[in-house]
């Protein structure tokens, strides 16, 4: 072999590889162009469309074992852990990197993480999206009202979101606040009681691409109607479920339509 074939087989060799379970860190990989690097990923990772393409290995929670061994990755990406993924770090020598952010910071300082365990550097492409969301930030500081978010997430019984939710935290670069920021959760059940004493400007909704707008919309008006609480449907907001509830560049590049909508005139 010729010493350059010799340079690019040793190469292939060093090439890490990573298993993504977590949606959100799938689509961080494709977005700093490290899809390479990636060879299986869970059953929910469905953006972009060639993640879809990609090996299952099953559910985010409990993956696929044997797949785990079978493709052996030198790190795999999770959200939250759970029994079968402390199992599988023991008997697999599994090497587990967490990523949740709670805010866009540390979004872009996981996406640099990610980049240099895959022996890449994406300073100047995290520094853009970083100057993205500080103009974002500076835009609507000195050009809004400050309004009361509700983050819908169920009614029976009523969940939403508190302050240490990426979600909550992000939509203070809209000049807007949860109802709920002065929990420090990431999510909470809320009684009646609570969302009466101080009823939203809007209330947000993820929704997916099957369910019927103007339906939802209805039956929202209705639910919280029903508690005294009355809203026009230019007060309902919603937005695709999985841009939304995902911490990732592509919810990055909404925010700013999200915005726009949240201070929207009733």
């Amino acid at each position: 072999m010729t010493g350059a074939a010799i340079s690019n087989t040793a190469l292939s060799f060093e090439t890490p590889t990573v298993i993504s379970l977590s949606p959100a860190a799938t689509e961080l990989i494709y977005e700093l162009k490290l899809e390479n690097h990636l060879i299986a990923v869970d059953k929910n990772s469905n953006f972009p469309d060639q993640a879809k393409q990609l090996p299952n290995i099953g559910d985010a929670f409990n993956p696929n074992l044997e797949l785990l061994a079978h493709y052996n990755p030198d790190f795999v990406i999770h959200f939250s852990k759970s029994q079968t993924l402390d199992a599988a770090q023991q008997s697999l020598k599994l090497t587990l990197v967490p990523m949740q952010p709670k805010n866009m910071e540390e979004l872009f300082k996981h996406a640099e993480e990610l980049a240099s365990r895959l022996q890449h550097s994406r300073t100047e492409q995290v520094n853009q999206w970083r100057q993205q969301w500080q103009t974002l930030n500076k835009h609507y500081q000195s050009n809004s009202v400050s309004k009361k978010i509700f983050i819908y997430l169920g009614f029976n019984p009523i969940y939403t979101l508190g302050k240490n939710a990426f979600l909550s935290q992000s939509l203070h670069s809209c000049g807007t606040q949860g109802l709920f920021d002065d929990q420090n959760v990431a999510s909470l059940m809320i009684s009646k009681e609570q969302l009466l004493v101080s009823p939203p400007d809007k209330v947000l909704v993820g929704i997916s691409i099957h369910e019927s707008i103007p339906k939802r919309t209805q039956q929202i008006i209705d639910e919280l109607k029903a508690l005294g609480i009355t809203l026009t449907t230019n007060q309902i907001v919603f937005a695709n479920q999985d841009i939304l509830f995902r911490p990732t560049i592509r919810f990055l590049d909404y925010l700013p339509t999200l915005c726009q909508q949240l201070q929207r005139e009733n």
